[in-house]
């Protein structure tokens, strides 16, 4: 994943502004750190702030409203959890927008579209990451 820091930048660039009130981030921004979980099967039950926001966004029905990521793996850590995510997106009447850092690219998702190329995408993409983090502690 991008640090926080390059998180916040692209989403500043993409025109989420940062909000602070009384010391207390209100914007439209929200952060789960998950870096201390190791692989399991339950990311929703790890990602709290995702939940809140999906609950409040059903809710409250802002149909055609967009919400931004900044990589296929800021949307799920698995095909599974990607799906969950975006599905309940859609079920909020929301539109999904994924920016690519390293390859540039852009993606603006609406429900109907067919989504099974970016799903299992994020399955290669979590698979290469594990393996990636597996080969540098099997070298040390």
């Amino acid at each position: 994943m991008p640090s926080r820091s390059e998180q916040v930048a692209r989403a500043r660039a993409w025109g989420v502004d940062e909000s602070i009130l009384g010391g207390v981030d209100v914007s439209a921004l929200f952060v789960d750190d998950v870096r201390h979980v190791k692989r399991t099967t339950n990311w929703p039950g790890k990602l709290v702030e995702r939940g809140i926001f999906l609950e409040k966004m059903k809710l409250l029905q802002h149909v055609g409203h967009q919400v931004f990521f900044t990589n296929p793996l800021c949307v799920g850590f698995s095909e599974k959890h990607a799906r969950s995510t975006v599905e309940g997106l859609f079920e909020a009447g929301l539109v999904v927008y994924v920016h690519s850092i390293k390859d540039n690219d852009l993606a603006l998702y609406q429900k109907g579209d067919d989504m099974t190329e970016f799903y299992e995408s994020v399955g290669l993409m979590a698979n290469a990451k594990h393996q990636s983090v597996h080969r540098k502690l099997k070298s040390r």
